[in-house]
């Protein structure tokens, strides 16, 4: 998964990252500074997996 406007970290640490590999039927946690306000897309690399709802949008405002 994709996050744009942003770099996050995993709860446990390691590098900031703007992309995870999530596998099938897991989830993925992580923590990042809501410092970039509008509105981001998040979504699957893998075209068909979009295509087919992969996709989600965060949004906020300062």
């Amino acid at each position: 998964m994709h996050l744009h406007g942003h770099t996050y970290q995993h709860p446990d640490g390691g590098p900031r990252k703007d992309t995870s590999i999530v596998l099938p039927g897991q989830s993925l946690r992580l923590e990042f500074d809501a410092d970039n306000p509008g509105r981001w897309l998040t979504h699957c690399h893998n075209l068909y997996h979009g295509e087919a709802g992969m996709m989600a949008t965060i949004a906020y405002q300062q």
